[in-house]
């Protein structure tokens, strides 16, 4: 597996994570996870917070805190501080976070939440799709790190549950939907065999078990 490095500034964890186009079970089920996060967004320009080296395909623009990421990609990207955003107020129409807010201080996520507002038109959506802690993810981590799958851990603030996720969301707006996803197969994502692939099927026909939160916000329009 490709590592992992990361650093920490003012307090947030700025990762270059690890290539998943190499973990090809990993690959089809954040796949899943985008076409899930397109069918919740409205037409018009969205904006991607920390897309780490993959931008959602819906978005026009991406917000990233490795600045080789924002380099990267093929649509325009910056190099950036969710907390604070260079974007005018109603700049856009769709927000969109995956996987990102358990590397930020707790303190912090109210602000990326408001700055996230801001920079929406009113009825413009966020779509947040995080980390669920759980006795499975931490088994499941714990056998991966003994694997040797994963060499360093920077979850050290811990992941969201799912209604740490829909209070964020629904400080600032109207909560459209939110629901849990994951499987018991998710240890089989590690790993780098084609042959894992196959396994998506079955990995959408058990999805009992909590690995991640998906929540949609709608900011209101007034009056």
């Amino acid at each position: 597996m490709s590592e992992a490095t990361w650093d920490v500034q003012d307090g947030a964890i700025v990762e270059r994570p690890r290539n998943v186009r190499e973990h090809p079970l990993l690959e089809r089920i954040y796949q899943r996870h985008d076409r899930l996060i397109a069918a919740r967004l409205p037409a018009g320009r969205t904006l991607e917070l920390a897309f780490g080296q993959h931008m959602h395909p819906r978005a026009d623009i991406g917000l990233e805190g490795w600045p080789s990421n924002a380099t990267a990609v093929r649509k325009p990207a910056l190099a950036g501080d969710a907390r604070s955003l260079p974007f005018a107020d109603d700049s856009f129409d769709a927000v969109i976070g995956r996987r990102f807010l358990h590397h930020v201080p707790p303190e912090d996520r109210e602000r990326i939440i408001r700055e996230a507002a801001r920079v929406l038109r009113p009825g413009g959506r966020l779509a947040l799709l995080e980390g669920t802690p759980g006795l499975y993810r931490r088994l499941t981590k714990g056998a991966a790190f003994r694997l040797g799958a994963l060499e360093e851990d920077t979850d050290i603030y811990g992941h969201l549950s799912e209604t740490a996720v829909t209070d964020l969301v629904e400080a600032e707006f109207d909560l459209v939907q939110s629901r849990t996803l994951g499987s018991p197969l998710m240890l089989a994502s590690i790993s780098e065999s084609d042959l894992s692939a196959r396994l998506l099927d079955l990995y959408e026909r058990t999805q009992f078990v909590k690995w991640w939160t998906f929540a949609v916000g709608e900011l209101p329009v007034e009056g």
